[in-house]
């Protein structure tokens, strides 16, 4: 169903460490806080489906539905679906993820008509899918589908009022034996009281977001495309978003500022601005490294000493 209906059926799977294989490594210690919010797993009673968060069948998997899988869908899963999906909800959930050497994502929540916030919780699932395991119940192999690997994050709603919205981010680690290509986030919007789901979405990781062939966890430049990695200063920030690579701020130019053809403009506002750095010991970012003029890695009145003898000069 969840090939059939990818627009509007997402499916989060949680794996009980008590009847999980260990050999799979599926379960999570966050299952135990997950379980809590429903009384029947409480009683220990596994497998169990919850559809929409309220829609409770369990515990258990009837004998027909595991040796005729059409027996499932039509008489279980397929009625279930359809009890819920024209709902209604105020909530539209807009997100983006990426994982390079650590992952990132941005959840935003919007309200599209006024609904009442008590209770209210946005929770965000890391989850691998197609994880392909064996299953006892069945006595065969099978995709575990949208596994979670993570509960990342379950947090209050603080928005009740059309037109309002909530953007959560945040970053995660995962592991090196997950597939990174099947790694998904899940958001839902929750009743923590009713338990009902007001509104789901899910997006894949994408692995390179600039789309210029270096994956996000090679990238030097990881929202904008640069494809040959120029990095002037060797800091591993490239050059086209270091906003302090020495194309700009070489030493002596601590404003940052160009001349008419691009080029970094040292004249006496950078006197100035060494001055007031001098006397009050702030500066704006990627000024301070400018400002060693001399190249002794301390910034000092020798340095303002260099940088007028220079302008003077001409030899800066």
């Amino acid at each position: 169903m969840m090939d059939d209906y990818p627009e509007t059926l997402i499916a989060v799977e949680w794996h009980d460490p008590s009847w999980s294989i260990p050999a799979y490594n599926l379960d999570i210690d966050d299952f135990y806080e997950r379980d809590a919010l429903y009384p029947a797993l409480q009683a220990g009673a596994s497998p169990h489906l919850f559809v929409n968060g309220t829609y409770d069948y369990g515990p258990g998997v009837p004998g027909q539905a595991t040796s005729d899988p059409d027996f499932y869908y039509e008489n279980i899963a397929f009625p279930a679906y359809n009890s819920f999906v024209n709902d209604q909800t105020p909530y539209v959930i807009e997100m983006s993820a990426y994982a390079g050497i650590s992952g990132q994502y941005q959840v935003t929540i919007l309200m599209d008509a006024d609904f009442d916030n008590e209770n209210i919780k946005v929770d965000i699932f890391l989850v691998e899918d197609n994880i392909w395991a064996w299953w006892s119940g069945a006595s065969n192999y099978a995709n575990a589908r949208n596994v979670v690997r993570e509960w990342l994050i379950s947090e209050n709603l603080s928005i009740n009022t059309s037109g309002e919205s909530q953007q959560l981010n945040g970053s995660f680690t995962y592991d090196e034996s997950w597939n990174l290509d099947s790694l998904k986030l899940i958001a839902i919007v929750q009743d923590h009281s009713s338990k009902k789901v007001h509104q789901a979405h899910s997006v894949s990781m994408d692995p390179d977001i600039d789309d210029d062939d270096i994956p996000n966890g090679e990238d030097n430049c990881i929202e904008v495309s640069n494809p040959l990695q120029e990095d002037e200063d060797n800091d591993m920030v490239g050059d086209i978003c270091d906003p302090c690579d020495n194309l700009v701020y070489i030493l002596g130019n601590i404003n940052g500022d160009l001349n008419e053809i691009e080029e970094p403009l040292i004249n006496i506002f950078d006197i100035l601005t060494i001055l007031d750095f001098l006397d009050s010991g702030l500066a704006y970012p990627c000024e301070e490294s400018a400002m060693d003029a001399n190249g002794d890695s301390f910034v000092n009145i020798q340095d303002f000493i260099f940088l007028v003898q220079g302008i003077l000069n001409g030899t800066v």
